[in-house]
Order: structure tokens, then sequence, then C-alpha cells
């Protein structure tokens, strides 16, 4: 099985001819995927090619002044190997004659680097470059585009959302996606901060990757990843040193302006960016709702981000790295109205640290600390009421009531990749994670209260893979143990004890190469959420009784799938059947007749998903995935099934880019949604399906040789269409415009 690697180091996202520039170049003799290695991080180009095809070619010697294309080609000059365009700035490695279609490769399925078509998992990958085919303003607003993903209420405009994998839904314990920013997660089991920091941190300008795992993953990751995990990772630097500018304006008076600056050298790199972004926002609920809200002024937001990325090599085969990730978003609240409110912050400061003791052994460290703050306001109209019904008076938009929410986490964990014998490759770590979660609200002229809870996991997981020719075996476990501290209420602990919990999670997948463009996988796998002391223990209470035997929510999952290989395209197919059990909902205490939490829900999903993308030649690249979710909610095991809330069963992204030259491309893409109940399975909670289309056209500008800087024009929404994506008279923006500006000084 040959392995694709991305070979490349990524200079800038808008590189256009940089290879017609000359420069100095200084490759030694050696193999050819070293020397191409070499000229990529020389150059600044990108390069793609499979190493396992090219490892035998011995690459000559090359010194002097030339440009990159004029390099490669004395690379190659006597192999059998040629090179084409794919995009600005990338170039795709093929043998004469034929079409090479490669791999995409992913560290979250595994924990290590592998090609997607070796783990037994859905993966999808989108590229720096795939993103900036669409005009999106964050990351999971890309995620939209890809199949089995859906999203959660919205409780702001800033970009505050609960991703969902797969129609598993949300669970007492909390959310069922985790989302990690570069492999580590951002917030603990017991908080409540809506968002949780993941999305929030790394604006589009800073993502060099997103991966979606598919399936549940807590024999490697724990807790809260029934449906999948969202992995965002973020730019290093490449090359020389440099600053980076992207620009853009919009309808609404929407504008963003992000920079970065940085440099690379043998034993360090370093990126420091900023972002700001602006609108005067729109009125997502212009009439009154069926609450008798309304938007009496638009929602405007704001949003800053700051990141710091580094990286040290005092030493050979040791790196020490540094991110530095801050967040703040100001937004207006459900209905737009001057004292409905939301504002988010957060910090997050990682140190890590990896050793190459051998070719074939590493070990990484990590640290994370975190620091997340929600705050809210609400307006009298909201709190209670209006004054005098239908009519709206200066006093119910007052200030009544205001609140927040605050978590500080610590994540620790340590990892060691090795290969005992040939063809194994053996993964063995250890996690302690710690979190600290307050909330807090203050009515106007009344008596703050504040509650709390504290939460400490460890976590030991192994993982083994091993690979028999065609066939490759992948097995793996973590053990978890939860400590959860007494909630409190104004400091005052409402049980006298810790609650502690032991999960094991175990995952099993096989993957079978029938050939070189075609493999099968299936695989079986456990997933949990924690069950929170503050629904095990309730008192002081006159209408519940405590609950200490309550068990975390747990899911098993089965799933096959096939990964294919075309000429033209890449196909990925998988179907999969989930059964969330133990789900925690209140119910009669069958002693004291008292209201209590047990575990007693279940929520059946079984689905199918399909998804191409294509390459035609001659610049045409052509995508479609289609995700069917058939998700069904019991309220307790044996109970009449019924439709579970806010999934979508049928959604479907297809759009084509066209490549017409390094200078001019285009995307088309469209996107259809079924229709889908919110809150309760009543005629007056659906909302219909939809279809919306966007385009985008970039062009290179002619600012010099290299041309280094790209325009585009997007309109988002092409036919004005009016949908509720995340409640019932909660519209959608209609057609929206932008034009933007990127480049590389």
């Amino acid at each position: 099985m040959q392995k694709t690697i991305l070979a490349a180091l990524l200079a800038s996202m808008f590189v256009g001819q940089a290879w017609a520039e000359d420069k100095t170049i200084n490759i030694t003799a050696q193999d050819m995927p070293s020397a191409l290695h070499s000229l990529a991080s020389q150059t600044g180009i990108q390069l793609l090619f499979a190493a396992d095809e090219l490892k035998s070619i011995n690459a000559k010697e090359i010194n002097g002044s030339m440009s990159a294309e004029e390099a490669l080609k004395r690379l190659l000059e006597g192999t059998n190997y040629t090179y084409r365009a794919s995009g600005s700035g990338t170039y795709v490695l093929q043998r004469i004659g034929t079409t090479l279609m490669l791999n995409e490769v992913t560290v979250t399925a595994t924990r290590t680097e592998r090609n997607v078509d070796e783990v037994p998992a859905s993966v999808s990958v989108l590229t720096a470059k795939k993103l900036k085919t669409k005009n999106r303003q964050n990351v999971n607003d890309a995620l939209r585009d890809e199949e089995g993903l859906d999203f959660d209420y919205l409780t702001g405009v800033a970009h505050q959302v609960a991703p969902i994998i797969r129609g598993v839904g949300s669970g007492t314990g909390g959310g069922t996606t985790q989302v990690l920013v570069d492999g580590m997660a951002l917030d603990s089991v017991v908080s409540s901060v809506a968002g949780h920091g993941g999305l929030n941190f790394t604006s589009m300008q800073d993502v060099e990757r997103v991966e979606v795992m598919r399936g549940p993953a807590s024999a490697l990751y724990g807790p809260s990843t029934v449906g999948g995990v969202i992995n965002v990772i973020p730019k290093r630097w490449k090359g020389e040193a440099g600053a980076e500018l992207n620009t853009s304006y919009g309808s609404h008076n929407t504008q963003t302006v992000g920079a970065a600056v940085g440099t690379a050298k043998e034993n360090f790199d370093v990126r420091l960016s900023v972002y700001d972004a602006q609108s005067d926002g729109f009125s997502a609920t212009p009439v009154l709702d069926a609450s008798g809200g309304k938007d009496f002024g638009t929602r405007d937001w704001k949003d800053n981000k700051i990141g710091l990325m580094a990286g040290f090599r005092p030493a050979e085969n040791h790196e020490v790295t540094l991110g530095v990730q801050q967040y703040g978003t100001r937004s207006a609240g459900d209905y737009g109205r001057p004292n409905e409110r939301h504002n988010m912050d957060g910090q997050s400061t990682t140190l890590g640290y990896r050793f190459d003791m051998s070719e074939v052994t590493n070990i990484k460290a990590n640290f994370r600390a975190t620091n997340l703050k929600q705050q809210y306001t609400f307006d009298s109209w909201y709190w209670n009421d209006l004054a005098t019904a239908g009519v709206v008076t200066p006093a119910d938009l007052a200030l009544a009531y205001y609140g927040g929410r605050t978590s500080k986490s610590n994540f620790f964990q340590v990892q060691l990749d090795t290969r005992p014998v040939a063809r194994n490759q053996l993964t063995v770590g250890y996690t302690h994670d710690t979190g600290e979660h307050e909330q807090s609200g203050t009515p106007v002229a009344g008596a703050t209260w504040v509650n709390g809870s504290k939460s400490k996991v460890d976590g030991l997981f192994v993982q083994d893979e091993h690979k028999f020719d065609a066939l490759t075996l992948t097995g793996g476990a973590r053990y978890d143990r939860i400590n959860l501290s007494p909630a409190t209420a104004d400091g005052i602990p409402l049980n006298g004890s810790s609650s502690v919990a032991n999960v094991f999670n175990p995952r099993l997948g096989a993957r079978y190469h029938l050939d070189d463009s075609t493999s099968f996988y299936v695989s079986a796998g456990t997933a949990y959420l924690p069950a929170l002391n503050s629904f095990k223990f309730v008192q002081p209470s006159t209408t519940m009784v405590d609950n200490p035997s309550l068990k975390p929510e747990s899911s098993t999952t089965y799933e096959i799938g096939m990964n294919n290989k075309l000429d033209w395209a890449a196909l990925r197919t998988s179907l999969y059947h989930t059964n969330f059990k133990d789900k925690i909902q209140g119910a009669t205490d069958p002693v004291s007749g008292k209201r209590q939490f047990q575990n007693i829900a279940v929520r059946r999903v079984t689905g199918i998903e399909i998804a191409l993308q294509g390459d035609l030649g001659n610049g045409w690249q052509p995508y479609v995935n289609f995700s069917y979710t058939k998700a069904e909610d019991q309220a307790t095991a044996g109970a009449v099934s019924t439709q579970a809330l806010r999934v979508s069963p049928r959604k479907l992204n297809l759009g084509v880019t066209y490549e017409l030259n390094s200078t001019w491309s285009a995307t088309l893409n469209g996107r259809a949604v079924s229709g889908l109940y919110f809150n309760n399975l009543t005629a007056a909670q659906h909302a219909n399906g939809y279809f919306i289309a966007d385009a985008k056209v970039n062009a290179a500008l002619p600012l010099g040789d290299d041309q280094k800087w790209e325009a585009y024009f997007a309109v988002n929404n092409i036919g004005g269409k009016k949908y509720q994506p995340f409640n019932i008279g909660q519209w959608s923006d209609g057609r929206t415009f932008t034009v933007g500006m990127s480049g590389k000084l």
C-alpha cells in the first residue's frame, strides 16, 4: 500500500506564481522525498506526492540561483515522474501518463499521523485550500458543508454553537461532540459555558486544516465523544520572514481585518496573528414569535482573536512548542434589544514537548490551561413579561437580570508512539484534566447567587495497530476515573461527599484493501457522558430525591464503510447504527413517589453517509455529499419511538470549483436540508426544509512578479431564501455580498 504524504511547508495561502522567482537553492544528494521536502521548505511552494513510490529514487545535488520550477524539473529529470499545478501554490507529482489521486492525512482518528484510508473510521479533512474556495465567516459555517453534521441552538449571533455529529443530539451530561484545538480539549466536563470555546479560538485565516472523525471516540479522547470529534489544527509559519493580510467588507456593514507575521528557521518558527470583525447584524426575528418576542434592533456583533504559534528545536530530535490563543465576542442576544446581550471571552495557553527517540519511537507531552467567561443580560420583558399585554413601554426594555458562567480548566497528556515489531504501531498515553465551573446570577436590586462544581478526570489509553498485508487491525481502550466534588450553592456543599465513576471504553476496527484503490472497514466502539453531581444530588429539595447510583450516559456504535479512489474522484461511504442509552431524564422514584433523575431514556440512530470529491482535469473539481439520519427517542427502553428533535433526516451538499488558470478560480455550491422539529413534536415547532446556494470568485492580483495577492467576490444565499436554522421564529439572513483581499508581504 502506497503511503501518501503532504510534502510541503505552507508558506502562504496565496503563493500564486512564486516559483517563477529566482532564489538561491541548495539541495544535497539524498533520497527523492527528502529532496522534495527541502525544495518545498526553501521556496515556499506546496508539493504533493506518494512517498513510497519515490523513496527508491536518488535525487542529485542542486545548487545555485533558479526558480522553483527549474529546480523541480532538475530533480525529476531522468525519472518517470512529472508535475501538474493544482491551484495557486500547490503542485502534484505523478507518474508520467497517469493521474494521481492523493490520500488525505489525519492525526485525529488514531492520535498519530495516518492516511485516511488506513483507519477504520469515517474521516473528512478540510484543508486551508478547501476552506478558501467558499466564503465562510467562521469554522462552524464551513463544517455545515460536511456530511453528518448539525448544530444545536444558536445562543447569539457571535458564533456560539454546539456541533452534533450523526444525530445523537446532546445528553444531560453535556454535548456529544468534542471540539479539540490541536488535539486537546478546552473545557471541563462540569462546565456549561456555551460553545465550550472550541470553535471560537481560531479564525479562518489561522486554520491549517480541520479534521472531522465520525463515530465514538471515548477509547482515545474520553468523555463527550458519542458522535465524534472535531479537531481544529492552527497554522504554523513556514518559509522566510514575512507578513500576511486578510480583509473583507460585506452586507450589513460586516467588516473583517486579519494579519499575521512570522518567520521560520532551521531551529525555530513563530507565527503571531490578530483578527478583528464586526457587523451591524440583521433582525433574525422580524415579527412576533410564538413567545411574543421580536427583534427591536439588529443583532450586531464583534469578534476579535489573537494567536501565537511557535516551535523551538534546541537540539536534534527535540522540539518545544508554545501556543497562546485568545478570543472575545460581543453580541446582541435573542431579540436584538438594548439590554439583551451575550458576551464571550476565552484564553488558552499550551506548552508542548516532543522527543524523537529513534526512527520508530517518540514521546509527546502537552499541558494546556484555559479560562472561559460567558456573560449575559436580560431586560424586564424577557424576565417579567410585558407590564401591559401587547404594549411595549421603556420600562419593559430596562435591565432586569444579569449573570454569567466561568470555567477554568487544566489539561495534561503524555503519549508514547512506538513500533515494537515490524508492521505494528503501538500508542500508550495518560491524561489528567481538572475543571472548576461557576454560574452566577443577579436580579436588579436583588442578591447574587453562585453555584459551583469541580471535576478531575484521569485517563489511561492504549491503541495497537497491526498490518497483515492487505488487512489492518486496530484495537484500543481507555479507562477513565472521574472524580466530581460536591456541587455548591453560595459556597455551601449540596451533599456531603464527592462521587467517583470508573468508566471503560473499547473500540475495535479493521480495514481491508481489496486493491490499491478500494478498501473496506468495520468498527465497533463505545462512548459516554458523565453523570454530574448536580443530577445525583439535588438536596435540599421538597419535591425531588437524590440518586447517588446514577450511571454515566453511554453508547455503542457499529459501522461499516468503504473508500474508493477512481481516476477522477475519491469516494467515501459509511453505514452506522448507534444505541445511545442510559440517558438521564426526570422520572418518579418508586419508593418516595417524588421526582428523581434516572438512567431511562434512549436514542437510537441509524444513518448512511456518502461523499465524493472529484478532479476532472482542466481545473474542474466537483464535490457532493449526502447523509440520511434516522434518529428516534424513547422515554424508556421499549417505549414508543418518536422522531428526535433538532436533527435533519436528510442533508445534501454539492458544488464545483473551476480553476481556469493560476489567476482565476470560481466556486458554486449548494446545501439542501430537510425539515425538522425544534422543541417538541407539534406542527407549531416544525420548520420546513430549504435549499440555498453560494458563489465565490477568486482572482490573483498583478501586484508584482510573484502575484502573492488575491481578491475575491462572494454571494451567499443567492436566492435570498428565508429559513429557520436554529429556532421557530428566528429567520436566517437574506442574500449577502462580500468582497475581500488577501496577500503576503
